[in-house]
Order: structure tokens, then sequence, then C-alpha cells
């Protein structure tokens, strides 16, 4: 019971807490530390991942903050009013935010800024999701409205559905049901939904 607390500990102090940098968390359900349990036939322990619940809000006016690494890269910054996250081993991680304001960072320096009421992060399909009305924008001025949006860090594919919205530097204004937008490539797919 001590081990638990003790690593319960540490794995809180490492991402639940103000500090003005984003701390580099482990990434949900990568935490997976472990605890020995019966010796195996050849004299070596097993293992059996080690259910850890984190909980972290914010603190006065820091929001409680979480990165996602991959490859040494910084493939998205979290800062929300708190999170609750629940950890059994690797790719076994989810967290629900409140007020999760998302910073998505791209291959070749692409960001997308998106906030909502609610989010998601999934470790074993790599996704953020966010729920509630989403509004997003580029470092270059488009902007997206919707009603969800789910973020698949392996394509780097934001997904908007509902009531789209999507506004070009320029002016010009689609609507849609869905829109496809692409942060490595910058291209974005909308569907209307009419044929």
């Amino acid at each position: 019971m001590k081990r638990a607390l003790l690593l319960a500990g540490l794995v809180c102090a490492a991402g639940c807490g103000g500090g003005g940098t984003p701390a580099a968390s482990p990434s949900p359900g990568a935490a997976g530390p472990s605890a020995s349990a019966h010796p195996s036939p050849a004299g070596h322990p097993r293992t059996t991942p080690l259910p850890i619940a984190i909980v972290g809000s914010r603190r006065g006016r820091e929001p409680f903050r979480m990165t996602e690494l991959r490859d040494g890269h910084v493939r998205y910054a979290i800062a929300a009013d708190s999170l609750r996250g629940h950890y059994a081993g690797q790719d076994t991680g989810t967290s629900t935010l409140v007020n999760p304001h998302v910073t998505f960072l791209a291959t070749g320096g692409k960001q997308l800024v998106a906030v909502a009421p609610a989010g998601t992060v999934v470790e074993k399909d790599k996704t953020v999701r966010m729920t509630g009305g989403v509004h997003a924008r580029s470092q270059d001025g488009m902007t997206l409205s919707s009603d969800t949006l789910r973020y698949d860090d392996q394509t780097q594919v934001v997904h908007g559905a509902g009531h789209v919205i999507v506004t070009f530097p320029r002016g010009e204004r689609l609507d849609g049901e869905t829109v496809d937008w692409n942060l490595r490539t910058g291209d974005v797919e909308m569907n209307t939904g009419t044929p």
C-alpha cells in the first residue's frame, strides 16, 4: 500500500501542478508503473500493472498542465481546470478534462489551439476528443467551430463534427456537417452533408 501511495505521489508530482511551463508529464497511460507480484517458475518476479488514479486541478489562476511527447517532440499541450486520469499500465490510460485549452503542434511548426467545455484523452488510440462546442484557431488565422473535435495523433488530423463552420484568413466561410483538417499538410476537407 505504501508503494502505491508513493508511486501515485511521484506521478502526481510529475504532472499535477501549476508551475509556469507545461510539465513534460508522461503521456496518459505511459505512466503505468508496475508492482512485483508472485515469483514465476524461473525465479523472476512477474509484474502486474498497478492501477493509479490521478486527480489534478487548477491552483489559483494557474491551470493544470499536461503534455504529450513523441520522438522527443511535443505533439500537444493541454491546460485545463481539472483532470481525472485512470491508468493500469501502458496504453490503458484515459483522462477526462474540464475546460481544456489544447495546443496541437504538428510537423513543420503548424499549430492549432482549441478550447471546449470538456475533453477526453485516450492513450490506446492516441486521441484527444473535445466536446460541448469547440472553437479552434490556427496560427495563420483560420478558425473552426464545431460541436465536437477529435484529434488523431497518428495521422495529425483534426476531425470536427456537427454544425461545422470554417473561416479562412481572407474572410471565406464554409459550413458543413464534418471537416477533416490535416495539420501536417494544411489540407482541409469539408463534408456539407448534401449529395
